[in-house]
Parts: structure tokens; C-alpha cells; sequence
């Protein structure tokens, strides 16, 4: 179990009880008590729970961000999904690549399933997305320089555009808010919207992952319009009209499938 699903769990179970003792989570996840309270400080870090002595309490909704800013949150939203989509992205990795990677909870999903490259660069804009590589020593990690968002794990800004001119890349793997075939790809951070524009400059392929209740739900402002989309994935919610208009667009669209093990 990666640490986003027991972190999943976690939340799941202060849902249903309010709150939970450290031992309860132990027994119920089945991993030592430092694994847990090293969970425990990273959620209360993200504003997602309270820690006391012992245990830990859902945050009062006053103390929480909405979805769209929170990591933590977003990072266990259509889990089961994201993971499908993830490996289904892995497969368009191959040895010796650069690859640009957004700060997305979609995108981090698909690190497992690309331990296996060999010299791989990556550059990325998240933080937790490169606390997550660098366990695998394969790979050459370049992080960009700008302004941490609070409870976002994501940088943002042109602080780094005299280095984004020195690299490129040969896949930009992206996430957003929304998607449809009229506004492309949207978001609502402004500052991140434009390193994420940038991002998509720099490589010859621009791969969305996107979950299917994310389609034809547009957000504030679009990033990369439809048209300059090489590859969207999604999971096997997408209806059968979406995948007409999709493929009509000229767009390759990959739909992963959801296995038992992940539907349950």
C-alpha cells in the first residue's frame, strides 16, 4: 500500500468516527506506528487532519482549503482512477527520455509504474512529486525554482524561465481542473497556469491525464487548448459520445480500465 491510499484510509475512517486513535490505525492498516505518525505529521502538515497525543482528529472544515488547493484532499479523491490512468501513462515512458511532470495528484500516480526506466530525467514543479522520486536512484531529478503554495505541494511562477530556456523535454504529463474539446485544459492559479503553459512549450508531446468527472467540466481559465492535446487518458467512465468527439478532434485518447482489485 502506497502512502497515498493508507492516507486515503486514514481520512476515510476520521470521516465515519471523528477521530482515531494511533493503535486503531495500526491494526487497521497493518504497518508499524512510526509509518503512521509519519502519515499523520504530513496530513497535519497539509491541513487535512489535527494531531494530538495519540491519535488524530478530521481539521474543522474552517481550517480546510477546497478541494482544488489542498493536496492532501485532492490526492485521494477517484483514487482507483487515477491510479488505472497512471499505469496506463507509465507506458508511454521509454529509456533515456526527459519528461516534465506537473504537480498533480494524478500525476504522481504514475510513478510506481516507471521505476523500472532507466536514465530518465524528469523535471517537475512539485515538491511531493519529487520527495517521491528521488527513492529511485535511476532516475535525474531537475526541480524548478519559484513560490511554494500553501497546502498545494505544487511551485509556481517564472522565477525558473531562464532555466526552463536551457531544457526541453519529450513528454509534458498534465493534470488540471477540467477538460473539453472547447476550452482545452483548465485551471484556476493563475501563477501555476503559466509555468504549466511554459512546461507545455518545452515539449514535443503534451499527455493529459485526466479522470472521466473531470470531462466537459471546464474551470477558470485554460492552459493548453485541445488542439495542441497529443494524448489524453482517462478511465473507463468516459461515455461512448465522449469518445467519439474526442477521437474526432484527432486527439489519441487511451482508456484505462478498471481492474477488480481497484474497484473494490
Amino acid at each position: 500500500m502506497i502512502n497515498l491510499e493508507r492516507r486515503k484510509k486514514i481520512l476515510e475512517l476520521l470521516e465515519k468516527e471523528g477521530q482515531v486513535t494511533t493503535l486503531a490505525l495500526e491494526d487497521s492498516l497493518g504497518v508499524t506506528g512510526a509509518t503512521i505518525r509519519s502519515d499523520l505529521r504530513e496530513m497535519d502538515r497539509e491541513g487535512a487532519i489535527v494531531r494530538f497525543h495519540g491519535g488524530a482528529a478530521l481539521a474543522d472544515q474552517s481550517r480546510l482549503t477546497s478541494p482544488n488547493q489542498n493536496y492532501m484532499r485532492r490526492s485521494v479523491m477517484h483514487v482507483a482512477e487515477k491510479m488505472m490512468i497512471g499505469k496506463e501513462a507509465a507506458k508511454l515512458v521509454s529509456d533515456g527520455e526527459t519528461i516534465f511532470l506537473d504537480a498533480s495528484s494524478t500525476v504522481f500516480y504514475m510513478l510506481p509504474y516507471i521505476n523500472h526506466v532507466e536514465n530518465l530525467t524528469i523535471v517537475t514543479n512539485g515538491i511531493h512529486t519529487a520527495m517521491e522520486i528521488q527513492r529511485y536512484s535511476n532516475f535525474k531529478t531537475v526541480l524548478v525554482g519559484g513560490v511554494l503554495r500553501s497546502h498545494s505541494g505544487a511551485i509556481e511562477g517564472l522565477l525558473c524561465e531562464e532555466m526552463l530556456r536551457k531544457i526541453s523535454g519529450d513528454s509534458y504529463f498534465v493534470s488540471g481542473n477540467g477538460f473539453s474539446l472547447a476550452a482545452g485544459l483548465t485551471g484556476n492559479n493563475f501563477y501555476e497556469l503559466e509555468l504549466k503553459r511554459r512546461f507545455a512549450e518545452k515539449c514535443r508531446r503534451r499527455i493529459a491525464l485526466i479522470d472521466s468527472s473531470k470531462l466537459c467540466n471546464d474551470s477558470t481559465s485554460s492552459f493548453i487548448p485541445s488542439e495542441q492535446v497529443d494524448v489524453l487518458i482517462t478511465d473507463s467512465g468516459i461515455s461512448p459520445d465522449q469518445i467519439r468527439r474526442v477521437r474526432d478532434a484527432g486527439i489519441e485518447l487511451i482508456v484505462a480500465q478498471m481492474d477488480e482489485q481497484n474497484q473494490n
